[in-house]
């Protein structure tokens, strides 16, 4: 069976083959537990070009030496294999699997046959893009994002897990409503534009809307809250304490396009835009010329060369604490 799961995960095994993995899958809650294990270590794939044919040859070989090494041992499958994607691209596996989703059967309704195809959309540290749903949704996602949604939606209903930032452009269906599940915030909605951020590492959880209406549902409250649009609503992740504002809900998708251009704008323009394509939180001293005028191009650059560069052309200095940057005078 170890060769079959290999097969699998490298895209080339026969229909049989598929079928096979279905049937051992089913056998048992173990059988699945270790395809959950060899599947997560196979998905750890951030960094290394998938270009070089060689290097992924060499890598899979040693992975599959690990795994028949264990099993000899007749130790339980764990696996250290680590694959990695070049920053710019975007890794989209099929994953027929039962065991990842048995945790999220409650929300996703699903039987156990219909859990074991589920798609995950990787973004890695420096990766953006987008994904076309099943129903013709269209979500783009941010870098260090992960979406999952099943290979076919359920009649009547349309769900998908999001972490880290997607944005979404939601095909409208009175009969399905599309639901986006997040740590702390479910979304519900009809049809509409809107971003939903929640990283691990950060403390809130938000959605602002562009257009349409949706509802957010949160815990401990009885019924959902409607946002209109320019609207954002964030909430703790520990405390479940909320906040709803009124925002310029365009700022929050900056990040989707190719390249930001600021031209002949305020150095205060700038960084706020800066803030909503790097995803970080930007604090200027007092001091600093905030009505200085400069232009600027950023694509691939990294927060800290673009810093860089404000230096040489206006009178500040820059620290960066995690992802919060401190501006101030020279």
């Amino acid at each position: 069976m170890n060769d079959i799961v290999l097969k699998y995960l490298r895209g080339d095994a026969s229909e049989e083959e598929k079928e096979q993995l279905l049937d051992w899958l089913r056998e048992s809650e173990a059988n699945k537990q270790a395809f959950s294990e060899i599947r997560d270590r196979w998905l750890e794939t951030e960094e290394t070009p998938v270009s070089d044919r060689d290097y992924v040859k060499q890598a899979f070989a040693r992975f599959a030496a690990e795994v028949e090494k264990k099993e000899k041992k007749r130790k339980q499958l764990r696996l250290s294999f680590f694959m990695k994607v070049a920053a710019s691209v975007a890794l989209l596996l099929v994953c027929s699997l039962g065991s990842y989703f048995a945790g999220q059967k409650r929300f996703f309704n699903l039987s156990p046959e219909e859990q074991l195809v589920m798609n995950r959309v990787i973004m890695g540290k420096d990766s953006k893009g987008s994904v076309t749903l099943p129903d013709g949704t269209t979500a783009w996602l941010n870098a260090n994002s992960v979406l999952v949604y099943p290979e076919h939606f359920q009649a009547g209903k349309r769900q998908v897990k999001l972490e880290g930032e997607g944005y979404f452009e939601v095909v409208r269906d009175e009969q399905a409503p599309f639901f986006v599940e997040t740590d702390g915030m479910t979304v519900n909605v009809l049809g509409t534009h809107f971003n939903v951020r929640n990283y691990k590492n950060r403390e809130t959880v938000e959605t602002a809307l562009l257009s349409g209406k949706v509802e957010v549902f949160l815990p401990g409250l009885d019924k959902g809250i409607i946002l209109k649009p320019n609207q954002k609503i964030s909430c703790n992740k520990q405390n479940g304490t909320y906040n709803l504002a009124e925002v310029d809900a365009s700022d929050y998708i900056i990040w989707i396009g190719d390249k930001l251009v600021c031209t002949n704008e305020k150095l205060s323009v700038v960084l706020h835009r800066m803030k909503h394509w790097y995803n970080l939180d930007i604090e200027c001293r007092k001091g600093v010329p905030l009505d200085q005028r400069l232009s600027l191009t950023i694509r691939k650059e990294s927060p800290e060369e673009i810093l860089k560069l404000l230096t040489l052309i206006s009178p500040i200095r820059y620290t960066i604490d995690g992802d919060k940057i401190i501006i101030s005078p020279k």
